[in-house]
């Protein structure tokens, strides 16, 4: 299984030539998304920081909520969780998703900016893999992330949506994972390709380039 940072949020999953894409982006603060082509897309909410699809290209399933889902060897989980903005009744729903496949399980936050309920986290506690946003509008404090990274325990920590300043208030990732507790941090790398005998035995951040 491959994986590869589209920047903001989305990620790519590249599995046995099955392309799933979470969250693809519009800024409309100068940050677009390149042409990419999925079979699978996840969108956590409705905003177009997390779910605008005109640059996606082919015939893909869209899957934007809570449940379960199953494409081809895709095992996909949905959970909701409270909206970004707001947590009065009826807010937009948020969703975490879980992904099943090749043996690996794979958990991506989305936009969550909110501490979850136990259930919620009990949602993610068989992660090996966890993508989660460091900074902007969009993402846990620090130290509610630190407290998830403790609950949840992966063998593999992707952070995405991060930069050096710019119109959306992206921060640094360094003093973010520093804070974290997070000390020994590999360089960017084009893409992660992990299978469940790779796995680290302890937690590994992986850091990537995103995809232009």
């Amino acid at each position: 299984m491959e994986i590869t940072w589209l920047g903001h949020a989305s990620v790519c999953i590249n599995s046995r030539d099955v392309l799933l894409i979470t969250d693809p982006y519009d800024s409309s603060e100068g940050t677009f998304m390149s042409p990419s082509k999925a079979d699978i897309v996840v969108s956590s909410n409705t905003d177009p920081k997390h779910s605008h699809r005109s640059a996606l290209t082919g015939n893909p399933r869209i899957i934007e909520g809570p449940g379960e889902y199953e494409v081809s060897h895709f095992y996909i989980t949905g959970t909701a969780t409270a909206g970004s903005n707001q947590q009065e009744l009826g807010s937009p729903i948020h969703t975490i998703y879980t992904i099943r496949v090749e043996g690996l399980v794979v958990s991506h936050l989305g936009a969550l900016n909110r501490k979850l309920a136990p259930g919620q986290m009990d949602a993610l506690r068989q992660t090996q893999i966890l993508i989660a946003p460091l900074s902007g509008e969009g993402s846990l404090s620090k130290t509610d992330l630190q407290e998830l990274l403790g609950a949840v325990q992966p063998r593999i920590f992707i952070p995405v949506q991060y930069g050096a300043g710019g119109p959306e208030g992206l921060e640094d990732p360094q003093p973010i994972l520093t804070d974290l507790g997070l000390t020994e941090i590999p360089d960017p790398a084009p893409r992660l390709n992990v299978t469940e005998t790779n796995l680290p035995s302890d937690l590994q951040v992986q850091m990537l380039r995103r995809v232009t």
